[in-house]
């Protein structure tokens, strides 16, 4: 297993790149503000620990690669709201993800979704890999004995939530009103990169993808489109509050594959920009 790579070694590799990165980015965020006539927001959910609001600050042009640090998870208590940083009109909201939460945050949004008020939602999922919001595994309520034992019940719990959120999320988008997107992001491609084959199985021809499917069916491929993209928004062990480690980054993800890895966010980006275009 490859040594943890620092954050001294990802500022130094991203300030050798920060050009190209601020071109994407730039490219991202100028697409994000939407066509003319079209001043809709954009959604981004999913359940906790899962990148949304590292992914919506990135979006939105409010992170820093060199600066902040993505790293660190902070349990989100309320719906964030972002905006672009040079165009206010444009929103991005991150409701919490935390199951327990939704109750109080999530109908609401899901009515307003229902409505047509977003013009597209991103759905972040990880393989099962969220970051705990407890301070140890040990705390958990899956109350495993040891490291190996959580992990082998953690991660398909975090699926089937994971499944629970999405099929919360579809009926509302199977009878919007308006032209909409749904772009699901697999995050965290460095812990999982190894078995990818298993996880596009999971997500494209599982219970998840049949799923989607099924709303995109009702709905009318006119009106509703999905995409599918794999991806590590940054490279990072998965830990938990106290500092445990529960699995490294896979020896050999590079920087180089997690900049491949973005740049097909860039891809579907492109087709979904291309879709809302069309007559």
């Amino acid at each position: 297993m490859a040594d943890p790579i620092t954050n001294w070694q990802i500022a130094s590799w991203l300030w050798d790149r920060k050009d190209e990165i601020a071109r994407k980015v730039a490219d991202l965020i100028a697409w994000f503000r939407g066509k003319p006539d079209d001043d809709r927001g954009i959604l981004i959910i999913g359940p906790a620990g899962t990148g949304k609001t590292t992914l919506a600050r990135l979006l939105s042009g409010q992170f820093d690669w060199l600066l902040d640090s993505p790293w660190d998870y902070r349990e989100s208590w309320d719906i964030e709201h972002y905006t672009l940083a040079d165009d206010p009109d444009v929103e991005i909201v991150v409701p919490p993800g935390q199951q327990y939460r939704n109750e109080a945050t999530w109908p609401e949004l899901m009515r307003q979704l229902s409505a047509g008020v977003y013009r597209g939602v991103i759905f972040t999922t990880c393989y099962g890999y969220h970051t705990p919001n407890t301070l140890s595994y040990r705390d958990h309520v899956l109350n495993a004995r040891s490291k190996d034992e959580f992990m082998a019940a953690y991660l398909p719990d975090r699926r089937a939530d994971e499944l629970r959120v999405l099929r919360t999320l579809l009926p509302h988008l199977a009878v919007v009103p308006k032209r909409t997107w749904l772009l699901t992001v697999v995050c965290k491609q460095d812990l999982w990169g190894e078995r990818q084959k298993d996880v596009e199985d999971h997500y494209l021809r599982g219970e998840f993808g049949r799923e989607i499917g099924a709303a995109v069916a009702k709905a009318g491929a006119a009106t509703l489109r999905h995409d599918f993209v794999f991806l590590s928004l940054l490279i990072a062990n998965l830990v938990t509050v106290a500092g445990e480690r529960l699995k490294a980054n896979e020896a050999g993800y590079d920087h180089r594959r997690q900049i491949t890895s973005l740049r097909r966010l860039f891809e579907a980006v492109a087709a979904l920009q291309g879709w809302e275009g069309e007559p």
